[in-house]
Parts: structure tokens; C-alpha cells; sequence
């Protein structure tokens, strides 16, 4: 055999080979493995981009064990991790726009096509990072989850209250105290009396197990919430143009299929939650018809707050675009 076709059949052999092995990334997550968010969107993601390629991207993922959610951006931006499933709230430090988005209402397409998504894309890539999916968390945002009933108003007057900084305005405006604190902290923290409840979305309570040391979850509902998945920049960029596709087309189905995904969820968890002996437990109607503005008045001042110009162009756009409560 002459090296020429030595060559050829060497080349066609390790093709496959190659081929076969694929791309391989790895995740990291700012909720614990087998909480819902977890679960019900960075793994579905996950999964989604493994069927979409026919198994040649597969992502390893690992939770907040191994770094805290507040640290979570830096690695990734560094190329530490290649994908990071987070909330904005967990990197104001650094930025105030992946917060701000919760100021925003849910309609995935509506982001998209006023410009919004770019416009924040755009933003962190100054960070080294890409936007692949910004996932409402269903159609309604927030919940607080207390020891004990509302009794009169404010409905958390004297109460201290862990939150992250979307919480804060909202917290305070009802008379609370608010406790900056991961959620993996919650459930130690209330049995020991250190807070008297935990603001949250309106999924993973069961997960957490947090009916084994607070009794109630508040009504009504509240605002809305989304998260994010971004990959590091360079990574991004290291990919083929298919790859690329697959992530982000993965991404834009995610964020239309979640919130319905996760209301449903939510539902079923609040009579899950009924059955183990908690309660519903209601704000008075004062409080109740100024939950929305607190907490949109208060995420659009966390956002100006950390990043005026950035944040001043979404609220704009959001404004412009009737994606957003016009306050006074």
C-alpha cells in the first residue's frame, strides 16, 4: 500500500472516530441538582440540545456545592465552566441587568422581537459571556413562605425575611427585614429562628423541604422571574456554526415551553404542600394591590443602581414596548 492511500485510509478511520467522541461541555448551576429549577430547566435544556444534536453535545452538570451561586459568573466568564443556569439577582455585584429582566413581563417572543434579548446579549458579551435562553419561571414570579400566619399590615412587620436583592423593595415595603442568603442556607437558618420566612418563586418548596420548618406560603402571588443559561464567550465562538444553531434554537424553545411547564408544577405542589400540613396564608387587600409595584419599582432600582445606562436603555425598550408597569 503507497502512502498516499496509507493516508486516506488513516484520515477515514480517525474521522469517525472524532465525530464520535463530540463536544462535550460542562454547567454549573445556581440551584441544588434536585431542586426544580434544576431540574425543570437546565436539565431539560440539557437534554433538548442532546436529542436536537443526536448526542453530539453532551453537558455535564454540576450545582452550587461546588461554587456558591453569588461566585458562579466569574468561572464561567474565565472559561472555568462552559455553561452557567443562574438568576441575575446572584451577579449584581458585578451587574444589575440580569436582575432587571424581572421588571419585564412574560412573553418570550415579545422580548425577542423589541430588541430586548439582543440588547442584553449584547451586555454580556462585554462580560465574556453568551446568552443562550432567558426562561420565565411562570407566569406569575414570587411567593414568600413563612413560620407563621399574616396577622394584619404590613404583612411583615418585624419579620426578618431571607431574599436576594430582587426581594429587597418589596421586603421592606411590607415591613420586613430582609436577609441576603442562598437558598441551600433557608431550611437551617428558619429551624433555628434566625429568619422568620424565605421570599422565592413559586416553585421548589417540597424540594427544599422548607414545609418541615415554615408552616405558611403567602398569597398573593407576585411579579415575575426569569433565569439564565449563558456560555462562556470563547466557547461559544469555538463551536461550529451547527452547534451554535442547536444552543441557541434549543434556547428560544426553552424559554416558550417553561412557564406554562412551571405553573402547572406550581399548582401541584401548593395542595403537595396543603396535604403535609401547610397553609395558605394572605396578605391584606392594602398589601395585596402593592405587591406588583413594590417589587417592579424595586428590581428597576436595583438594576439603575448598579448599572444606570445599561439598565436605563432595557427600561426604554420595556416601556416602549408595554413590557413593563408604568410607575408614577
Amino acid at each position: 500500500m503507497n502512502r498516499a492511500i496509507k493516508l486516506t485510509t488513516m484520515a477515514a478511520l480517525i474521522l469517525p472516530m472524532s465525530q464520535a467522541m463530540g463536544t462535550e461541555l460542562s454547567m454549573i448551576s445556581s440551584y441544588d441538582l434536585t431542586a426544580a429549577y434544576t431540574r425543570e430547566v437546565a436539565q431539560r435544556y440539557i437534554d433538548k440540545v442532546e436529542e436536537a444534536s443526536e448526542g453530539n453535545i453532551t453537558i455535564a452538570l454540576d450545582g452550587p456545592g461546588v461554587v456558591p451561586p453569588f461566585e458562579q459568573l466569574q468561572p464561567v466568564s474565565a472559561g472555568v465552566y462552559d455553561l452557567l443556569y443562574t438568576h441575575g439577582a446572584y451577579h449584581t455585584d458585578t451587574t444589575g441587568v440580569g436582575a432587571a429582566m424581572d421588571a419585564v413581563f412574560v412573553d418570550p417572543d415579545k422580548t425577542r422581537e423589541s430588541g430586548l434579548w439582543e440588547f442584553i446579549d449584547e451586555h454580556y458579551n462585554e462580560l465574556g459571556l453568551k446568552l443562550l435562553a432567558v426562561p420565565p419561571l411562570g407566569s406569575s414570579g414570587f411567593q414568600y413562605v413563612l413560620k407563621e400566619p399574616i396577622e394584619g399590615t404590613p404583612g411583615l412587620e418585624g419579620l426578618r425575611v431571607r431574599g436576594s436583592p430582587t426581594y429587597t423593595n418589596a421586603t421592606e415595603g411590607l415591613g420586613g427585614t430582609p436577609v441576603l442568603m442562598s437558598s441551600g442556607d433557608v431550611y437551617s437558618a428558619m429551624d433555628r429562628g434566625v429568619i422568620d420566612g424565605a421570599a422565592w418563586g413559586l416553585n421548589g418548596v417540597e424540594d427544599m423541604s422548607w414545609d418541615e420548618v415554615a408552616g405558611y406560603f403567602t398569597k398573593p402571588t407576585f411579579g415575575q422571574t426569569y433565569t439564565y443559561i449563558f456560555m462562556n464567550l470563547n466557547a461559544f465562538e469555538a463551536l461550529n456554526e451547527d452547534e451554535k444553531e442547536i444552543l441557541i434554537t434549543q434556547g428560544s424553545e426553552l424559554e416558550n415551553e417553561t412557564a406554562g411547564i412551571l405553573d402547572e408544577l406550581a399548582q401541584e405542589e401548593w395542595q403537595s404542600l396543603k396535604d403535609k400540613g401547610m397553609q395558605e396564608t394572605h396578605f391584606q387587600e392594602s398589601d395585596a394591590e402593592q405587591l406588583d409595584t413594590l417589587v417592579t419599582e424595586g428590581i428597576w432600582q436595583l438594576g439603575l443602581g448598579k448599572s444606570p445606562e445599561a439598565v436605563k436603555t432595557m427600561r426604554e425598550i420595556a416601556i416602549k414596548n408595554e413590557m413593563t408597569a408604568i410607575l408614577d
